[in-house]
């Protein structure tokens, strides 16, 4: 059955739609306990986690506490954090790339405004006291570091959102085969 569309959403908000691991922005929901191990489909049995960090913890049992811990605590961030903010941008940004996910390519366009939009107000924002923290987010996400041939650190795709904290032995995006630059 899954988990019904008021808890997905429910759950998305209280994460400002970003992985309670990574922090990537475009989740999903997910058993903490799967459902085919007696998981239930409620709040409590939910995480928000990217489809990376699914594949990479998802349906692990010996990860299940370190999911439901790292869940909890950023939950608490986010409400430290966007407490005061409206959710509404997050919300727009994961729906089209849900959609984009889903073949619906006409999203693209709409995300890339978005993206912009955010990008050019937080950089219309930088206060020398920001300046800084603001510019090495923009440069640390913007790109991987090249180590040595086919060795990147902080791997971003730019295509299809996939992030990897070190990637060995390729010079292509393993998700969807986008040649690095």
């Amino acid at each position: 059955m899954g988990f019904s569309e008021k808890i997905k959403l429910e759950v998305k908000e209280k994460a400002a739609f970003k992985c309670c691991r990574c922090r990537n922005i475009g989740v999903d929901v997910h058993h903490i306990i799967p459902e085919k191990k007696g998981g239930a489909n409620n709040f409590d049995n939910a995480a928000p986690l990217c489809q990376n960090c699914h594949d990479q913890f998802g349906d692990n049992p010996s990860k299940r506490k370190e999911i439901r811990q790292m869940r909890d605590w950023w939950y608490k961030k986010v409400q430290e954090i966007y407490s005061k903010q409206d959710l509404s941008q997050f919300y727009e940004i994961n729906l089209r790339l849900e959609n984009i996910q889903k073949g619906q390519q006409k999203d693209l366009k709409e995300l890339k405004e978005m993206l912009t939009n955010i990008s050019n107000n937080t950089i219309s924002e930088i206060s020398p006291e920001t300046a800084s923290s603001t510019a090495s987010s923009i440069v640390n996400n913007a790109m991987a570091v090249k180590l040595g041939p086919g060795v990147y650190s902080n791997f971003f795709c730019p295509n299809c959102n996939t992030r990897i904290g070190l990637l060995i032995g390729t010079d292509v995006c393993p998700n969807c085969k986008t040649k690095i630059k």
